[in-house]
């Protein structure tokens, strides 16, 4: 199975999947952090905006396949960054 093959079958999970709507995408994002065991992790947590996610990310590796994945489930063709899914609650612990 390829990167986009398991992405498409996250997406077939989601009820009323929107690649517009950053929720939707944030939930493939959660599910591939936990299927593949990766150390980054996301929280919500209480900020001067309310409450948010934040992504921990645990390594430049990770980064650019969340961003990857995040690319398929949007569907486009060009570059998306993950800080862009999240809004800029992105904290880089590497």
């Amino acid at each position: 199975m390829t990167l986009k093959q398991f992405v498409l079958n996250k997406i077939e999970n989601i009820n009323g999947f929107d690649t517009e709507t950053s929720n939707c995408i944030k939930k493939v994002i959660r599910s591939t952090i936990k299927d593949f065991e990766f150390r980054s992790v996301v929280k919500v947590e209480e900020t001067e905006a309310g409450r948010c996610e934040i992504l921990y990310l645990a390594s430049a590796v990770e980064e650019k396949l969340l961003s990857k994945i995040a690319e398929f489930a949007i569907g486009t063709e060009e570059e998306t960054s993950i800080e862009s899914i999240y809004e800029g609650y992105v904290v880089r612990n590497y």
